[in-house]
């Protein structure tokens, strides 16, 4: 993977705000014209009008970095933040987050941005330690239909062949995957039994005292169940049932049994691989 240092200029967009990343937001141009690639996307960002910025641009053929990772770009700003964004990030969370930008220019390969996408998410997570629990759309920060094929499902069926949430996953899983080397949800049946959701506890979960925690955004998004916080009482709710969980860095840990009971899912331990895989009956 290479990519392609091009550092805008434009103090409008560039303020020179150091931060310390918290997070990593994938977003899209939204831009579908034939020639709205990396390279253009980068020279709207330099133009001395423009407000927005991010840390990267990615197109079929090359990643273009705008401003350093350390440096606050302006992603994700908004007038309001949803409260799981604000806890678990910051009052204003361009403060504290590395932002993507995937073009989807008519004369490029969507697909081939997708990979290199991944490539450069896996990458950062990798060096800041992070798993894709840190992962966020735009929409999960503000509620903007940002990347659209994440969040509405037309799109999403347009672009990815699924719906938003399941190609939101399967986002997830292949970085976790090139991340980790092994896949976070396979789709293997065996016996009467598929597994839904497989993490590795090396680099997603914890082993505390016997008992195996788990994230509990991420796997549960990622099965398909709906996570709720209330920031005043640090309350998570997981398809409405309250979960006691640990918070380490901002991110909900809760025992891989007690989240599987709430999904509907059964647990079981490879000992080998030091797996928790979660399974559901099919």
């Amino acid at each position: 993977m290479q990519i392609t240092e091009m550092l805008i200029t434009n103090k409008t967009a560039r303020p020179g705000i150091p931060i310390t990343p918290k997070g990593l937001v994938i977003h899209w141009t939204a831009n579908e014209k034939k020639g709205a690639d990396a390279v253009a996307n980068r020279n709207y960002f330099n133009k001395p009008t423009t407000e927005a910025s991010a840390h990267y641009i990615v197109d079929d053929r090359q990643i273009i970095r705008c401003l350093p990772e350390n440096e606050m770009g302006y992603h994700v700003g908004a007038k309001s933040y949803k409260p799981e964004a604000v806890a678990m990030l910051s009052k204003y969370p361009n403060d504290c987050t590395i932002g993507i930008e995937m073009c989807v220019n008519a004369d490029g390969s969507f697909a081939k941005t997708y990979q290199l996408t991944v490539q450069l998410a896996a990458d950062i997570l990798k060096r800041y330690g992070w798993t894709v629990d840190k992962l966020w759309r735009h929409y999960d920060i503000t509620g903007k239909n940002c990347p659209a094929f994440f969040v509405d499902d037309r799109t999403a069926q347009a672009y990815l062949g699924k719906t938003a949430l399941a190609a939101w996953n399967l986002f997830k899983q292949d970085v976790h995957k090139l991340l980790t080397g092994f896949p976070q949800k396979p789709q293997v049946a065996v016996g009467n039994s598929a597994i839904a959701v497989e993490l590795t506890l090396a680099t997603t979960g914890k082993l505390i005292a016997g008992v195996s925690y788990v994230p509990v955004r991420a796997l549960a998004e990622a099965a398909g169940g709906k996570v709720e916080w209330e920031p005043h009482t640090r309350t998570v709710t997981v398809n409405g049932q309250k979960l006691a969980c640990l918070f380490d860095n901002g991110t909900a840990f809760a025992p891989a049994r007690e989240l599987a009971a709430l999904l509907g899912l059964k647990v079981e331990w490879d000992g080998t691989r030091k797996a928790v895989g979660l399974r559901r009956e099919i």
